[in-house]
């Protein structure tokens, strides 16, 4: 439980710490190139936007909705976590739709691979005989053109932010989820042993009045 902990307030940490750091740069009385730096950064994350809207298109909206899904499951196991005994049902239930989460991020990518490599091979090699005149890096172009990127880009966000996903959940709850799941693996076995346990007692109790009946 220690280190999950440790592991939640240094993402949180981490976090507020560079964005704090971001603006503290920008907005320091004594730092003279405060604007510059403004001018600097504005246009950089909109050329970060760009970036993303050509090598992602239509992906961007399925992939902000699943990783805001598995941010609002990941807070609830945290507040769930929170609780001295938290309620297994309720987790097992959180933690299936982190891992949706997580496997959809996967699909996603898998998905829109396709769908950027059958737009590719329509755009390069749907008419034949444009394809047969044209030379191999004229097609080569023409795949690129329409959806190899495409392709590429969302197999390498879908593959690594699932992979991200599964390890933030397991720095952040790995710990406390196997000890919860563990006492409640115990738990049949403990009231086997109490059962046990008032049983020997009933047969010593059985033989100490069988004993003294004798006597």
């Amino acid at each position: 439980m220690a280190a999950s902990i440790q592991a939640q307030n240094f993402l949180r940490g981490f976090a507020w710490g560079a964005a704090i750091a971001l603006v503290a740069t920008m907005l320091w009385p004594g730092a003279q190139d405060a604007a510059g730096l403004y001018g600097e950064v504005v246009p950089g994350l909109r050329q970060l936007w760009q970036l993303a809207r050509l090598n992602l298109q239509g992906s961007i909206l399925p992939f902000a909705v699943v990783l805001l899904g598995y941010w609002i499951q990941l807070h609830k196991l945290q507040r769930l976590f929170a609780d001295p005994q938290p309620q297994l049902e309720a987790v097992v239930r959180h933690e299936q739709l982190l891992d949706l989460c997580a496997n959809l991020f996967f699909g996603i990518g898998v998905i829109w691979t396709a769908i950027g490599m059958r737009n590719a091979l329509l755009y390069a090699l749907g008419d034949p005989g444009f394809a047969a005149e044209q030379g191999a890096f004229a097609i080569l172009q023409r795949l690129v053109e329409g959806g190899i990127l495409l392709a590429l880009s969302t197999t390498i966000v879908g593959g690594m932010g699932g992979y991200v996903m599964r390890l933030i959940k397991t720095l952040c709850l790995g710990e406390a989820m196997t000890a919860l799941y563990m006492r409640a693996s115990l738990q049949p076995l403990e009231g086997q042993l109490a059962a046990l346990s008032r049983i020997e007692r009933l047969l010593e109790n059985h033989r100490e009045s069988g004993s003294q009946s004798q006597l």
